[in-house]
């Protein structure tokens, strides 16, 4: 019935739900630490004939930033995710919250949702900012993934 499923929608999450915002924040942490690596891809290694040449016109690698690697960290990429759908983890953990402190809480959650779907965008943003779009290129992409990265800092923060 529908009021089961209301019911069952506000049900206070278990322990192993809660564990999953902790979970997520370590992916955070761990993108915010390592970003440079984690957002730098590294392809095209020579191939025994270029390794040959004495004046190579393309370097032993070819390196560009994923920004789409970002959203694989906040949630927002796969089911699998710890915060994947952490915004509705969280509006359900509000009855866990004392009282007098539901607002701050709820203030929280939003500014939560709103940086998380930033990050997202900026991230979304950065991958189409390269030299195959008008007005693009890789400056571009930098450009913009470090708005994913101040996006992402202030996800951390809420």
């Amino acid at each position: 019935s529908p009021i089961s499923v209301v019911a069952a929608a506000s049900a206070s999450p278990t322990s192993t739900e809660l564990s999953r915002l902790s979970a997520g924040l370590a992916r955070v942490d761990y993108l915010l630490r390592d970003w440079d690596r984690l957002t730098t891809v590294c392809n095209g290694v020579q191939d025994a004939t270029e390794a040959k040449q004495v004046a190579r016109t393309i370097g032993d690698q070819k390196c560009s930033k994923s920004p789409l690697i970002v959203q694989r960290y906040i949630g927002a990429s796969s089911t699998l995710d710890p915060l994947f759908k952490a915004d509705k983890l969280m509006i359900r953990a509000a009855s866990l919250v004392a009282p007098e402190q539901q607002e701050e809480y709820s203030s929280a959650v939003d500014v939560y949702i709103r940086e998380q779907q930033m990050s997202s965008t900026m991230a979304y943003t950065s991958s189409w900012s390269g030299s195959e779009n008008p007005n693009g290129s890789v400056e571009q992409i930098e450009e913009n993934l470090l708005e994913a990265k101040k996006e992402v800092l202030e996800t951390q923060a809420a």
